[in-house]
């Protein structure tokens, strides 16, 4: 986890009223750094899940802490004000599916923070300066865990683009405007390089990382960092047009329909609608 940009990522919440210390949260694929960062930002109503067998609840204090599967969360609808992850959607199977997991069990939103699908992160991959799978937490942890599902099989990484986030999104939940919210970091992979034997990446890396910087500071969509918030839609006064709340429930709303499309009459009983 990348913990400095994590960080302000959620004190420029924080400042902007949009996340609040008393609201509950849910903090899926977490662990220890998710735990000493809310702690210190008095987040404290917060539980911790993750899929790791050898963590126990005092770990955590004082948040709590649950064995959760990210795709299939043991939660009814809204059971927090947020859901939040960082670095963890790519540990899973079904990345999409785990972020419409957290946004069920969110009554307000979900706060994403991953890494970013672009130009630069492939040329990095190409070149062989950033893994495409996640070796090095396999290797950090005994070869025993890090990978897929906290596993010993290195995951593949999954990086995202913001176009792709509001889309899953909206495609989970079509009633009306979302608030989006991005955020962008630059956080160069100098732990991964100094795990290899061959001190080469590490070089690079220091001779790039001025050029990089500056270059990001102009194209912030080249951060390889991408945090992503998604605030639900207030209802009814962000419903979509084309359709309106009856006894709490949304349905499609005739009226809109009438005078922007041809409406063919409903065929009356008895009558057959083919030719």
């Amino acid at each position: 986890m990348r913990t400095t940009f994590v960080s302000s990522v959620l004190e420029s919440l924080l400042a902007d009223s949009v996340l609040d210390r008393s609201e509950s949260v849910l903090a899926v694929c977490a662990g220890a750094a998710e735990r000493d960062v809310f702690i210190r930002l008095g987040l404290t109503n917060a539980i911790i899940t993750n899929l790791d067998d050898e963590m126990v609840q005092n770990d955590f204090a004082p948040l709590k802490w649950s064995r959760q599967d990210a795709t299939n969360l043991a939660f009814e609808d809204a059971s927090f004000d947020l859901a939040f992850v960082a670095d963890g959607l790519h540990h899973t199977p079904a990345p999409h599916r785990a972020l419409v997991e957290m946004y069920r069990v969110a009554r307000r939103g979900v706060i994403v923070i991953e890494s970013r699908d672009n130009l630069v992160m492939r040329l990095a991959n190409w070149l062989g300066l950033s893994p495409e799978y996640e070796i090095e937490a396999v290797v950090g942890n005994d070869f025993r865990k890090g990978g897929l599902n906290n596993t010993e099989i290195p995951n593949y990484i999954y990086r995202w683009t913001e176009e792709e986030f509001i889309k899953t999104i909206r495609s989970f939940d079509p009633l009306g405007r979302h608030t989006f919210r991005f955020f962008y970091g630059l956080n160069l992979p100098y732990g991964q390089a100094e795990m290899k034997e061959s001190d080469i990446k590490l070089r690079i890396l220091q001779m790039t990382d001025p050029i990089l910087h500056a270059f990001t500071r102009i194209f912030k969509k080249q951060c390889n960092s991408l945090g992503m918030v998604a605030l639900k839609p207030h209802l009814p006064d962000d419903l979509w047009p084309w359709l309106r709340l009856e006894e709490g429930q949304a349905r499609f709303n005739p009226a809109y329909a009438r005078g922007r499309f041809k409406i063919r009459p409903t065929p009356s009983a008895g009558e057959s609608d083919t030719v």
